[in-house]
């Protein structure tokens, strides 16, 4: 079994940071791009699960993808904890629910596949 386990761990951290264009929080004429990773079930968890474990809201969920795995080229957090209020009432709710659909694995309500993630990513 162990190595079947180290297989998957193998795996998962072999995976590439993906990312998207974000025209409209970009500056000098330059989009923003966002990066991102593949979740762990941890990470799902914590996006569709409130503090008692009941499932939230979808919109709630597109933020908190975003609010907690959106990242810089460097892999660091563009946002912190303190930022969900903003993404939820003061942001452009296309331009998040764009993004969390990305990182969760979804575009336009169809799974979208690591490979054509990777594609789009090539494209941008």
């Amino acid at each position: 079994m162990s190595s079947v386990i180290s297989s998957a761990k193998a795996h998962f951290s072999g995976q590439r940071l993906r990312h998207h264009n974000v025209p409209e929080w970009g500056s000098a004429g330059k989009p923003l791009k966002v990066h991102f990773g593949p979740l762990t079930v941890a990470q799902r968890r914590r996006i569709w699960r409130d503090e008692s474990g009941a499932t939230v809201d979808g919109n709630v969920a597109v933020v908190r993808a975003v609010l907690f795995n959106a990242l810089d080229a460097s892999g660091k957090r563009l946002f912190d904890d303190m930022d969900e209020h903003a993404l939820m009432h003061e942001v452009d709710s296309d331009v998040v629910s764009r993004i969390g659909a990305l990182i969760l694995g979804f575009a336009k309500g169809q799974p979208v596949s690591a490979e054509q993630q990777i594609d789009d990513a090539k494209n941008d």
